[in-house]
């Protein structure tokens, strides 16, 4: 178990202005007028700044309480829960997060990395502990057995959380909702890790294509889908070495992972689950939409055109991927921009982002999927509007000094290199799905359907493969709604 600590900041809120007026009225569960938070009185402080959305909060005083993520090894930094300022310029603004929650709320932070968050916060929970302040577990690992467990508490039910501001992902309270009941939440708190699949291409391939617009105005005038990427890839593969065979030293039309080819499910606007009118999740993997979905992934992958492999963030710096990417092999290149950002640094050839794609004109938005990045709270949280307040000033100060580090200064200025692919970046931030069916489901049967068929089975017939699973993942979708519906 390894526990990483911030001590208290004590220097005043630069450049923000406090403007304290009298509560009228309750404000929360054990939040009324007249009423104490902790160590401080109620009442209500207005963060404002010249421009944008402000935070509206109880002023509170904690007494230096001490708020503690339990998270997994290794995603203190990735997530910059709770870093140093050291001329890294997330971790700078990460700290600087901290110090502004530190002094406007009087708390110190804490992270607590194990190997499973979920096992972890049950023995707390029934040692009857208040360890942990907020839990942030693997994408899919654990995420389900915390509910059955009766381990988490409803966010809809704790008081302070405004989740229609911009510093929260508005679409996880549909998307991650349980008839009504909301169990994680995500947003800027955690953007620096939350995922972000891209298609990087390489400009000097450009030369002599005869495309029929720019590329970027494809994208923005709807119609970079997934048939126009299949068919501007044709042509450029080669066999450079001459030795008869495609391989890793060749050169390729597409560099694709083929560990996320679920990715291409979501971008075409297709998920696992939707939630029914009372909030339920239903499995509506079963559709023509994705039957079709499987059949223009096959078709590229088996082009000739296309290079699969697989990496994980972990991986990546010792990978054929990053080989194959940085000497120019690939005319695009599939890549998770929002873990491996820092790599982009080190490409020397002249490159775009652009969006994965749409599955026809039709589909209105460019989707992406986002996995990581979920925040849990404690069943047995001690107070747990203190805890709404903490996760809100979190949220806004993430939003107000992380974003723009890590849209302005990481992409734009270091790793991006043109305009467009700025603007991209920011229309998938806004554009980030989640889905229920995805982080529930620990086997990957359902998520993972369309590399199952097409690159394990090297098939197309996805009736079959979905018939010989769909009761099963059913029957665990089952077992999570009826533990809800016996809270």
């Amino acid at each position: 178990m390894k526990r990483t600590h911030t001590a208290p900041l004590i220097s005043a809120l630069a450049a923000i202005l406090l403007t304290v007026v009298a509560c009228g009225g309750e404000t929360g569960p054990g939040y009324s007028t007249g009423d104490t938070v902790t160590a401080g009185k109620v009442t209500t402080t207005a963060v404002t700044e010249e421009t944008g959305p402000t935070l509206s909060l109880p002023e509170a005083d904690f007494d230096g309480h001490t708020v503690t993520y339990l998270t997994v090894t290794g995603y203190n930094n990735n997530f910059r829960l709770n870093v140093d300022s050291d001329g890294d310029t997330l971790n700078d603004t990460a700290a600087e997060r901290n110090h502004l929650v530190s002094e406007l709320l009087n708390v110190t932070f804490e992270t607590v990395e194990v190997d499973s968050p979920a096992t972890t916060l049950k023995t707390s929970v029934m040692a009857g502990d208040n360890e942990y302040d907020f839990v942030l577990p693997h994408a899919t690992v654990g995420v389900a057995a915390m509910v059955t467990d009766k381990l988490l508490y409803d966010w809809n039910e704790i008081a302070h959380v405004d989740f229609s501001q911009p510093w929260w992902n508005s679409s996880m309270t549909e998307s991650l909702g349980i008839g009504g009941k909301l169990f994680y939440a995500s947003g800027d708190i955690v953007m620096t890790w939350q995922g972000m699949q891209a298609v990087l291409f390489n400009k000097t391939y450009l030369t002599g294509m005869d495309l029929s617009k720019d590329l970027y105005e494809t994208v923005f005038d709807g119609e970079w889908t997934m048939d126009y990427m299949t068919e501007i890839i044709k042509g450029i593969a080669q066999d450079l070495n001459g030795d008869g065979k495609m391989t890793e030293v060749d050169q390729y039309g597409l560099l694709d992972n083929s560990g996320s080819a679920y990715q291409y499910m979501y971008c075409c606007d297709q998920r696992v689950t939707v939630p029914d009118e009372d909030g339920w999740p239903v499995l509506t993997l079963n559709t023509e939409r994705m039957a079709e979905i499987v059949s223009k992934y096959y078709d590229r992958i088996y082009s000739g055109e296309t290079y699969l492999d697989g990496y994980s963030n972990a991986s990546y710096p010792e990978s054929t991927y990053r080989s194959m990417l940085t000497e120019g092999r690939s005319f695009l290149t599939t890549l998770d921009i929002g873990g491996l950002y820092s790599y982009l640094r080190e490409i020397e050839f002249d490159f775009g982002i652009l969006p994965l794609p749409k599955f026809d004109e039709t589909q209105e938005n460019y989707r992406v999927f986002c996995g990581a990045g979920l925040i849990g709270v404690p069943s047995n949280a001690d107070d747990p509007a203190r805890t709404g307040m903490i996760a809100e000033a979190l949220a806004y100060y993430s939003y107000k000094e992380i974003r723009p580090a890590f849209f302005d200064i990481v992409l734009e200025n270091k790793a991006v290199r043109d305009e467009n692919s700025y603007r991209v970046i920011q229309m998938l931030h806004e554009n980030k799905v989640f889905d229920f069916g995805f982080n529930f489901d620990e086997t990957g049967s359902g998520y993972n359907i369309i590399g199952i068929v097409t690159i394990d089975k090297k098939s197309t017939d996805f009736a079959s493969e979905y018939a010989k699973k769909e009761k099963s993942i059913e029957k665990a979708f089952e077992k999570i709604t009826n533990a809800v519906k016996e809270t």
